[in-house]
């Protein structure tokens, strides 16, 4: 009989399926698993900010940066008249921390909220609107912000998402960096909840203010006709809800709470 040499039947050290499909297997259950620790960890952090009482507050508080953006000597009045508008907001918002407003000059209608308490305002803000009553309550959006902590939620679920990419990737590898904002898309959903509830947050804290909810929808319904993108679509990944979407909540949250809709005051103008 002559001998004719062949592979055995089995082989326990070659699989029998093809290398790509382990490899995409294994790669499906690493970030399965990363995404259920990214859960875990940032739910651990929305737990830990939500029960921190005020004194570790702000002990917290004074770790972070604080220190104001620097306004434009020709915006100093108009920044005096913005913080004086904040100042008269604190009690309806329960505000206990400092609020600093800074002016910066851009043509974009925006505010934002710094690590520190600091409240930055563009003055593309102050020339889209037209009412102290609109004005009043993008600021308010801002201080909901700092009262329920959303600045120091951000900045734990960062350093939970920066963590878990070094771990993953290596933090010199370079990749890192590209892993990290990936994240963030998983966390635009969060964002807009958490930009809802500072909205309806505003909402109550303009009819503290004012008596009314007049003005609460103004800034909105200006940019909407403005919006690049009727169909929405792009607000699946943004950290803000659509125009339309937030004009029909607030709206919504008014006829809920048998809010007045009442006159609004021109914003007045400052030499």
């Amino acid at each position: 009989m002559k001998y004719q040499p062949s592979l055995p039947e089995h082989n326990d050290n070659i699989s029998d399926q093809h290398p790509l499909k382990d490899f995409f297997v294994i790669g499906l259950w690493l970030l399965a698993g990363a995404a259920l620790l990214f859960w875990v960890l940032a739910l651990a952090v929305d737990t830990a900010v939500e029960h921190l009482d005020h004194d570790s507050e702000a002990r917290l508080y004074a770790l972070l940066p604080s220190k104001p953006m620097p306004t434009e000597p020709a915006e100093r009045a108009r920044q005096e008249q913005v913080q004086a508008l904040v100042e008269s907001m604190r009690a309806c918002a329960g505000l206990r921390l400092p609020a600093n407003v800074s002016l910066h000059k851009s043509d974009t209608p925006n505010a934002a909220v710094l690590p520190g308490g600091n409240i930055i305002v563009f003055t593309g803000l102050l020339d889209e609107v037209k009412s102290e009553n609109g004005l009043a309550f993008v600021l308010a959006h801002e201080l909901s912000h700092i009262t329920q902590r959303d600045h120091l939620r951000a900045l734990g679920r960062g350093i939970v998402l920066y963590g878990m990419a070094a771990l993953l990737t290596g933090s010199d590898s370079g990749l890192s960096d590209l892993v990290a904002p990936v994240g963030k898309l998983g966390d635009a959903t969060y964002s807009r909840a958490r930009e809802a509830a500072a909205d309806a947050a505003a909402l109550r804290i303009l009819n503290c203010r004012y008596g009314h909810a007049g003005g609460a929808t103004e800034l909105f319904v200006s940019l909407k006709e403005g919006d690049a993108d009727p169909s929405g679509l792009s607000h699946y990944v943004a950290s803000h809800p659509a125009m339309q979407q937030r004009i029909d909540a607030i709206n919504a949250a008014i006829r809920a709470g048998a809010m007045k809709v009442g006159p609004v005051t021109p914003l007045a103008p400052v030499p």
